[in-house]
């Protein structure tokens, strides 16, 4: 891969582990990135200021030395990686109407996925299984037009780029941390197979590790990248409520999975709910928003166990009798009737009694 001259100054830039603050004040007074390099001399006291003594001496010596640059580049090619700067021509639009845009996507898979419509899909680790399992396949369906866009946490995140991959690859994983790094190890796995069929995209450089302070910054770029955020759990203070509300303020569609009141993994949904996530229980929710209509063979069908409880549903049909209509259990016969209530065909009317809307 041939960079520029202002995608190389990027990179080095990146490559000094400068801060993105710092960065911005470095870049904010030069006509064009390269010309930081090409005046280092001219602009050595203004440079000095910013980045303190350590960091200008670590400066001049990298620019002193050819190998520096050569022996980035050559890491990142042999460890697969693609550097897109925000100087390159395929840096997504979308990413640089924010208000702190990255300076560099590490990506390793399908570059061309930077330049698709994307929506993203976010949710805690603590997803009940069935809403994981609608989660797929919500997924699969919306990535008939979308790249998906999540993290690789366990639960919501992982449920929804395992729904993408299965529908085909078109995902998109955006990472906390370096390349180099799989953080939880348990999503090592599913980070190697979207990196294969998808794109793994980070703004760190690869040797960043993994710190807890790094997550809130890459929900930016979650929520970035993508034309709306479906949000299928989380606590109210969860990581998901960030993705939410930075999406929501950069002026996408925000969505949401409504759960029964107390449900603690859906309390920050249905909080969201509350102020401007629009509710969720079905596809249609979100394909209208976006102007897309639903095919026959993208309408929604009801597994076996789902009709089965549906034909065996009177009015307000006692939880107990059902399980005894459709001969399952009741734990599993809970998480059919949350998939129906979901899809807006069943209303739960209290007391463990549910009926057909």
């Amino acid at each position: 891969m041939e960079y520029t001259k202002d995608e190389k100054t990027a990179l080095w830039l990146d490559g000094l582990h400068i801060d993105y603050a710092r960065r911005a004040k470095l870049l904010a007074p030069v006509p064009a990135p390269y010309a930081l390099v090409r005046r280092f001399s001219a602009y050595a006291a203004a440079v000095r200021g910013v980045v303190g003594e350590e960091t200008f001496a670590r400066m001049e010596r990298s620019l002193s030395s050819p190998a520096f640059m050569r022996g980035l580049l050559t890491r990142y090619a042999e460890k697969g990686i693609t550097a897109v700067t925000y100087y390159s021509e395929g840096y997504p639009a979308q990413l640089k109407e924010l208000p702190d845009p990255p300076l560099v996507l590490y990506c390793r898979g399908d570059l061309s996925l930077l330049q698709a419509r994307m929506f993203c899909i976010v949710g805690s680790r603590h997803t009940p299984p069935a809403v994981r399992k609608l989660t797929e396949k919500w997924a699969g369906e919306l990535a008939r037009h979308f790249a998906i866009v999540s993290g690789n946490a366990p639960g919501g995140d992982e449920a929804a780029l395992r729904g993408a991959l299965a529908a085909g690859g078109k995902c998109v994983c955006v990472l906390a941390h370096g390349l180099d790094f799989v953080s939880p190890e348990t999503s090592r796995n599913l980070v190697a197979e979207v990196g294969k069929s998808g794109l793994l995209v980070s703004e760190y450089p690869p040797e960043t590790q993994p710190r807890g302070y790094l997550f809130p910054a890459r929900n930016r770029i979650l929520a970035g990248l993508a034309e709306g955020v479906l949000v299928v759990s989380g606590g109210e203070k969860s990581g998901t409520r960030i993705t939410a509300e930075r999406a929501y303020a950069y002026g996408r569609d925000v969505f949401a999975i409504p759960y029964q009141p107390g449900a603690a993994a859906g309390a920050g949904c249905n909080a969201l709910i509350k102020e401007y996530a629009k509710l969720t229980d079905n596809l249609v929710d979100i394909f209208a928003a976006f102007g897309i209509n639903l095919t026959a063979a993208e309408e929604e069908a009801l597994s076996p166990a789902e009709q089965s409880v549906l034909a065996a549903l009177a009015d307000e049909t006692h939880i107990g009798e059902l399980s005894a209509a459709c001969g399952l259990p009741q734990h599993e016969l809970s998480a059919v009737l949350i998939l129906l209530e979901m899809k807006g065909l069943i209303a739960s009317c209290g007391g463990n009694r549910y009926k057909k809307i």
